[in-house]
């Protein structure tokens, strides 16, 4: 019977923050295993609503199965992004794991909100809300105090979520990347992500493709893209990798993304600028985000 182990560092946001992007140069270092299933959910299945759209983790087994072909490596993780916002993520991690180290990458969260907009609208066309129509929905929910794991708006309050992985682990445990800085010099900061996670320095990093904005090729791939079923077979039945190259080759093909709408911007601004204040001070540094300084 196969050892079952546990992952000890989790890559745990944001959202759209680069953390495919980091998984990848970190899956070069031989003494790091991530498995093919980067985003299992797992610490996310009690805040997952009932019919959920994708596929999640929820058993213990089935999830330490993910980390069976680790080959001996020391750090062994993977890579969450909702794990950030779940209210219930940090202590479901701390629990099973206190020494876990955390990764997290912040992006300014008004961009983050529009693309996380674009990639609904982009795997969930039935639901046609202008990005306007999708703010006013997801802050009516906020008002209320509801946590929703697709709503576009709450990932982005960093100061909150920090504050509630900082009160489960110690500051040592947490290592903070601003994305806007880590795309400059990605190999640079992932070099210091080994040091973080104790490990010699990796050098010769392979950089991976370009994560350009994508748009359905047709209508057909657009149909098939949208069809539930056809994506929760593919993500059980298909490599993650395997997976990616089919979609770029045939149902997929590169756009320029489009700009944040000027009246959105805006307004994104002033629901996020209280929380940017205290993350500032939190974190004392000047954040690298035009929107708020």
């Amino acid at each position: 019977m196969d050892r079952l182990v546990k992952p000890n560092f989790f890559i745990a946001g944001a959202p759209k923050s680069g953390t495919t992007n980091i998984s990848y140069y970190l899956s070069q270092h031989s003494n790091v295993f991530m498995p093919d299933n980067l985003e299992p959910y797992y610490f996310a299945r009690l805040d997952v609503p009932e019919k959920y759209e994708r596929d999640i983790i929820s058993n213990e087994d089935e999830y330490l199965k993910l980390f069976n072909n680790q080959n001996n490596a020391t750090m062994v993780g993977e890579s969450s992004p909702v794990y950030l916002y779940c209210p219930n993520s940090p202590r479901l991690i701390k629990n099973f794991l206190p020494s876990a180290k955390i990764i997290i990458s912040l992006r300014n969260p008004v961009e983050i909100a529009f693309s996380e907009y674009l990639s609904l609208k982009f795997m969930k066309f039935e639901k046609n809300l202008t990005f306007k129509q999708t703010i006013d929905f997801n802050e009516e929910q906020l008002q209320k105090n509801e946590f929703h794991i697709d709503s576009i708006l709450e990932s982005g309050f960093y100061y909150k979520h920090l504050s509630t992985f900082m009160n489960e682990f110690p500051a040592d445990q947490i290592k903070i990347i601003i994305f806007e800085d880590y795309i400059k010099t990605p190999q640079k900061i992932i070099q210091s992500i080994f040091s973080f996670l104790g490990l010699k320095e990796f050098p010769n990093l392979i950089d991976p493709p370009k994560n350009s904005y994508r748009v359905p090729t047709n209508e057909g791939s657009k149909l098939l893209m949208n069809n539930s079923t056809f994506r929760k077979l593919s993500k059980r039945l298909i490599p993650t990798s395997t997976r990616q190259k089919f979609g770029d080759k045939f149902l997929v093909k590169e756009s320029k993304r489009p700009p944040v709408p000027h009246e959105e911007r805006n307004r994104l601004k002033k629901i996020y600028n209280d929380d940017v204040d205290s993350l500032k001070k939190l974190l004392d540094i000047k954040l690298p985000w035009n929107d708020f300084n």
